[in-house]
């Protein structure tokens, strides 16, 4: 089976199953959100960024190096793996030890121990780097796509249950470890890679090298996605970071889950590509334009129904989130289309570009969101993003597109025909659903389903008027997607 070939039959394992549990996991997210107050959900908003920001030293760096070059002989598996140990066992007790100066820095005394949990699912995700670049490697992406579909029906479960018992923000943190420790046990079972430490470890030395250009620019990647939450919660308080971690949350779970599972796909297919510039090409523009056409349309869906979508969803007393989501939305496309730099440029050798890259974003965020936080808490922090982010990241995407030979040109011309017929979607969908509402008594349900309708309609419409190539190669896609097409 060729690359492409290997590509779509990952894409397809991955978007069914993640499809199944998806349901379930929104389900469960509702529940929590309408059984938790907003200080537990602030609680946890800080304890996921602390996880997110420690845990770079697998996802993003170390699984994509061996990714990139896999261990040549079993030796050289032992170092990697006691080297994997060591720095797991590490990173658990820094973020154990540092669980006191956060929480004095936030604020909330609980926060402390919710890190404590947070140390315990850095030890066990450790033993999941091995396994998983192993698989995403081999390209075995319906054994990738069945671990992480069983680690998110357990995380579910396990959330729903405790916070059904009044566990609060422990339930989400519990969650969280009961889903890592899972995987861990399913990545062992199918590509067992449990051996016995050694004390020769130079030659996994070389990952740290590789990996330390992708650690450098995941740093930086985190320190800007994140530093609202860390800001909010000392200047606004966990009650208030609660209600905009709910917006990140409704935002960023569809940017999360498209562009989790293109780029574990694709990594492996830029690694093979990567002496095929003209294939590389190909591949990277193929995502490009998938992720516009998927990802306006979602995203200025939420951003133009957010009105309705909250109340109806997680309830009344979430109305502050809405301001949040909406703005959050909007820029969530921009956001989506330049998650694919990582995979290309890792795959392709390039990872210096990307450090680049965030050198000129990170200043500019920083500043924008330290003086909306300190201005108006969390509507200046999501102004912050809508106004700020696509000035300054941009001109920094133009360097990935130059790494790769490819010009601003050739992506306008993919992406301006989703966007425009977006843009008209939205326009049909705030009045279909304004009347909608208006005429069930101010309803917000029906203010939402009225919205929803319209709009996929409304977008399918316009792309065929505005974009027919774009519209005719979306079908062509779906079609060989689902298999009722082969390619040409």
């Amino acid at each position: 089976m060729g690359v492409h070939e290997k590509l779509l039959a990952g894409l397809r394992s991955y978007a069914s199953l993640r499809l199944l549990t998806q349901v379930a996991s929104w389900l469960g997210t509702v529940y929590v959100v309408r059984h938790l107050d907003s200080r537990a959900l602030g609680e946890y908003g800080v304890a996921l960024v602390v996880f997110n920001y420690v845990s770079m030293a697998y996802d993003g760096t170390l699984v994509e190096a061996l990714v990139q070059r896999p261990p040549a002989h079993r030796e050289e598996r032992r170092a990697v793996f006691t080297l994997l140990v060591g720095v797991g066992l590490a990173l658990a007790a820094l973020t154990a030890l540092a669980s006191g100066p956060v929480s004095r820095a936030v604020g909330d005394a609980a926060l402390a121990h919710l890190l404590d949990g947070v140390a315990v699912a850095l030890a066990l995700a450790a033993l999941c780097v091995l396994p998983q670049a192993s698989l995403a490697r081999e390209m075995a992406f319906p054994q990738l796509a069945t671990i992480g579909a069983s680690q998110a029906v357990c995380v579910t479960i396990t959330t729903v249950w405790l916070a059904w018992r009044g566990f609060g923000a422990w339930a989400l943190v519990s969650g969280q470890i009961a889903g890592v420790g899972l995987r861990m046990l399913l990545l062992n079972a199918t590509r067992f890679s449990l051996m016995r430490p050694t004390t020769h470890i130079r030659s996994a030395l070389a990952y740290v090298r590789f990996g330390g250009v992708l650690f450098a620019d995941n740093v930086l990647w985190r320190w800007y996605t994140s530093l609202d939450t860390f800001l909010l919660g000392r200047w606004s308080g966990t009650v208030a970071l609660g209600f905009y971690s709910l917006a990140q949350q409704v935002a960023e779970l569809p940017l999360e889950k498209i562009s989790t599972v293109v780029n574990d796909v694709s990594l492996p297919a830029y690694a093979e590509l990567r002496h095929d510039r003209r294939a590389s090409v190909a591949l990277l523009l193929e995502t490009l334009r998938s992720h516009a056409t998927v990802g306006f349309p979602v995203f200025w869906g939420i951003a133009a129904t957010a009105a309705y979508l909250v109340p109806v969803i997680f309830g009344d007393r979430w109305g502050l989130a809405i301001f949040p989501l909406i703005a959050l939305s909007a820029v969530a496309p921009l956001r989506l289309m330049g998650s694919i730099e990582t995979p290309a440029m890792t795959g392709l050798g390039r990872p210096g570009v990307l450090v680049t890259t965030k050198l000129i974003i990170v200043p500019c965020m920083t500043a924008a969101l330290v003086a909306g936080c300190w201005w108006d808490g969390i509507r200046g922090a999501a102004l912050a993003w809508l106004c700020v982010f696509p000035v300054c990241y941009l001109p920094a995407f133009r360097l990935v597109l130059a790494a790769a030979g490819i010009s601003y040109r050739e992506v306008g011309a993919i992406v301006r025909g989703p966007a425009a017929a977006a843009a008209v979607m939205v326009l049909i969908v705030l009045a279909a659903a304004a009347l909608a509402a208006r005429a069930a008594g101010g309803s917000p349900l029906a203010g939402l389903a009225t919205g929803v309708a319209v709009g996929v309609a409304a977008y399918g419409g316009a792309l065929r008027v505005i974009d027919p190539d774009a519209f005719r190669l979306a079908q062509a896609r779906i079609g060989r997607f689902v298999g009722l097409r082969q390619p040409a």
